[in-house]
């Protein structure tokens, strides 16, 4: 598990990467204007096999990307929060793989996804916008290393370590444990059970749903 946990701090900290808040602003530079699209928490952005005509930037709230498996276990491909874009490959699809769920009440910029094409066609617009990808990439290798953990407990205490800590400790997951299961590989049941193992091991100190690491008390 150690090992995991380093691989996924290292991928977590890259000082040089460049804020994803710059991607609206690249885009109008370059002459592209985005319209604005407000929806309800619960509500479906998209659904699996819908054509794909325009790109989101996520301004405010969060939207999970879901993918059910043959076994129908749900499984988040990505959940992106204010600030960050959604579905980057879908650019390059004709439909969509995968759910778009508001987690909470969202706003989002929409651009038309043949105009974008052809603004990224231009060589410092498409140079802007890899930076901001590379945060993307680095994110999904952090999740990937926390899947790699084989133990639901080990794996439910590196996501929890990873989750900023006030000054005495306590961390607050903030989603529902059903969609960070969703992140980490697991049904929430598996969630629910490797947080009680933890807790009476004393591994973790519970109070609701806040958390304090065992190092850390």
């Amino acid at each position: 598990m150690l090992s995991h946990m380093i691989r996924i701090i290292c991928l977590r900290f890259d000082p040089q990467l460049v804020p994803m808040e710059t991607f609206t602003d690249i885009l109008k530079q370059a002459g592209l204007e985005a319209q604005p699209l407000s929806l309800s928490s619960g509500e479906h952005l998209f659904w699996t096999g819908d054509r794909i005509t325009r790109l989101y930037f996520v301004l405010g709230g969060s939207i999970t990307m879901v993918r059910t498996l043959e076994t129908g276990q749900e499984v988040v491909v990505q959940r992106a929060s204010s600030g960050e874009l959604l579905a980057e490959a879908s650019l390059f699809a004709e439909r969509y793989h995968c759910d778009a769920i508001c987690e909470t009440d969202v706003d989002c910029a929409v651009y038309d996804k043949q105009a974008l094409l052809a603004t990224l066609a231009r060589p410092d617009v498409s140079l802007a916008i890899l930076k901001i990808y590379s945060r993307s990439i680095r994110d999904l290798r952090s999740q990937i290393e926390l899947r790699n953990i084989k133990r639901a407990d080990d794996r439910v205490l590196a996501y929890l370590s990873l989750l900023p800590a006030s000054e005495d400790g306590w961390r607050d997951p903030e989603l529902a444990w059903k969609d960070i299961g969703r992140t980490l590989g697991l049904t929430h049941e598996a969630i629910y059970r490797a947080l009680a193992s933890l807790a009476k091991s004393g591994r973790i100190e519970r109070v609701d749903n806040r958390f304090r690491l065992r190092r850390e008390v």
